[in-house]
């Protein structure tokens, strides 16, 4: 074969080869962009509907802590030094029993449940009193008819202060209420509803109480009630145990000092948990704790007054009110002897 022949037939295996390579690299670029062109198309279809889409709410975060509420004292796992309690969110908790504190010294046998209400007895002579305790809320009241309902004392609602203003005002029938009740024989203390967040504002607040106060015979003590606001606009969101405590100490020290007995107010977890009782144990306490039928109070410590009821009836207050069950008797006693 000749050289030219040769060189042809070359020429034309290599015009071949290079055509059955370029059809493939042709077809390899096309499906890459068509790759491209759909992925492009997917991402603006996906981002079109997720701006149609409705936002999802945040997913409400866990509770940091301990809720503040009623609950119940189990048992003593080990009676000198443990509390157990059970709690609606982390179940069986405990707590280290304060050794300095008093228990309380009642004998359960002798607390009778009859018709909505406590009584109390020992050697089988009732020594407990029954009374409400009362604000602006509770409307026009008939005393007459409150009295003869088989109550014996008031707890009237003098003042409270502004949770978000930090003012504090006067309940609007605090004086009504006071001249009813003792226009119709009954004994009466009253509370101021506290937001103090300094030790400063708490002994303003006693002083308050005490200028409204001075016209009247108080023979039950003047109590200081301090409770957790849910808002998230309160201003006392972020105060610390130890504040509350120093507040209550400040206001109940001024109320002393005053001539009047301080008492201090507090469900059983908030006396646990937000008060360090120790430094209280020389005031009184007035213990919530709300039953339906018979059961015991809780608390193990030293109390005076015990408000079991929000739901209460009684003949002259339309709707429910708060009903208490005192466990000693103040009447024309030296009121520091039960503090």
């Amino acid at each position: 074969m000749s050289e030219l022949m040769e060189e042809k037939i070359y020429e034309e295996k290599l015009l071949k080869t290079r055509k059955m390579l370029k059809i493939p690299l042709n077809l390899a670029i096309g499906l890459a962009i068509a790759a491209i062109a759909v992925i492009i198309c997917l991402s603006v279809a996906v981002a079109v509907l997720a701006a149609k889409a409705p936002e999802l709410p945040e997913e409400e975060p866990e509770p940091e802590f301990i809720p503040i509420a009623n609950t119940r004292v189990y048992d003593f796992f080990d009676e000198d030094d443990t509390i157990i309690l059970d709690d609606s969110y982390y179940g069986n908790i405990w707590l280290p029993a304060f050794t300095e504190l008093p228990r309380h010294s009642y004998d359960y046998a002798g607390l009778k449940f009859q018709n909505g209400r406590y009584t109390y007895y020992e050697n089988d002579t009732q020594i407990s009193k029954t009374g409400i305790d009362v604000s602006y809320h509770q409307g026009e009241i008939d005393w007459q008819r409150v009295a003869a309902d088989g109550i014996d004392f008031a707890i009237m609602r003098v003042g409270y202060r502004g949770y978000e203003t930090g003012e504090i005002n006067l309940d609007e029938r605090f004086h009504t209420y006071m001249n009813g009740a003792l226009d119709a024989g009954l004994e009466v203390g009253v509370y101021f509803f506290s937001q103090a967040v300094t030790v400063e504002e708490a002994i303003e607040e006693a002083n308050f109480v005490m200028e409204q106060v001075q016209r009247y015979d108080i023979t039950f003590p003047i109590v200081y009630d301090w409770e957790i606001m849910e808002s998230e606009t309160a201003r006392t969101n972020e105060i610390a145990p130890y504040t509350v405590t120093e507040c209550a100490a400040a206001f109940c020290d001024t109320i002393s000092d005053g001539g009047y007995t301080p008492m201090v107010y507090g469900s059983l977890k908030f006396a646990l948990f937000k008060l360090d009782m120790r430094k209280l144990k020389d005031y009184g306490f007035w213990y919530a704790e709300y039953k339906h039928g018979y059961n015991e109070p809780m608390y193990p410590y030293d109390f005076k007054i015990w408000q079991y009821a929000s739901d209460g009836r009684v003949d002259g207050i339309e709707g429910d009110v708060d009903l208490n069950i005192c466990f000693v008797d103040y009447y024309g006693e030296d009121l520091s002897d039960f503090t």
